[in-house]
């Protein structure tokens, strides 16, 4: 019998595992400054979020139609979203340590993300990174958990599933990447983290 396949790729996620999840911080940000109930916004968002972290439509267009349904001016700044991240944008040192680390040490690294176009541009021009690649959801017209997204990503890297473990705090996405072929662990702490890399064999 065969031994399994040695862990060559790391594809990490973006919010909630090298940063702090945004979610609830931008849903803070939008409701405070638009002067809507958080309940009415999270179900307008879920309405249309899909074509915006996809890609399919432009911010302006996204806030149309959010404004629309909560019968609110929609904001007039360029990138109403983009200033949002910008605010609540907290970095978790210890995984982009752990990132960097790996990748020295001659491992594949990734991340990949459902994430918005103003989101990718604030990480483009502010977040010096060692990923051999990016992949966003908003790029790619795909998010997780697509199978699409995840095959994508093993494309970009030229790696094969058995050999790839994918980190992500939702456990729905870590399903998907299961689903797909690859290894999954659904991040908790930076320290059941290192200890889940090293039960793997990953060093």
């Amino acid at each position: 019998m065969s031994s399994p396949s040695p862990i060559n790729t790391i594809i990490f996620d973006w919010g909630g595992v090298l940063i702090d999840d945004p979610a609830p911080l931008l849903l803070s940000v939008f409701t405070r400054t638009l002067g809507v109930p958080p309940d009415d916004f999270t179900a307008a968002l879920k309405r249309h979020a899909e074509p915006f972290q996809k890609g399919l439509c432009l911010e302006s267009e996204f806030w149309q139609r959010i404004c629309s349904d909560l019968h609110v001016p929609p904001p007039t700044m360029p990138s109403f979203w983009g200033a949002a991240f910008r605010e609540i944008y907290l970095p978790k040192k210890p995984i982009w340590s752990l990132a960097r680390s790996l990748h020295q040490a001659g491992y594949k690294t990734a991340l990949l993300s459902n994430t918005e176009l103003p989101g990718v541009e604030f990480f483009r021009a502010a977040q010096p990174h060692c990923f051999d690649a990016l992949i966003f959801s908003c790029c790619e017209h795909c998010r997780k958990p697509e199978r699409r997204i995840y095959q994508l990503a093993l494309d970009k890297l030229a790696s094969r599933p058995d050999q790839t473990l994918f980190i992500d705090d939702n456990e729905h996405y870590v399903q998907g990447a299961r689903d797909a072929g690859l290894h999954a662990l659904r991040f908790t702490s930076p320290h059941a983290l290192r200890k889940d890399l090293a039960a793997l064999g990953v060093a």
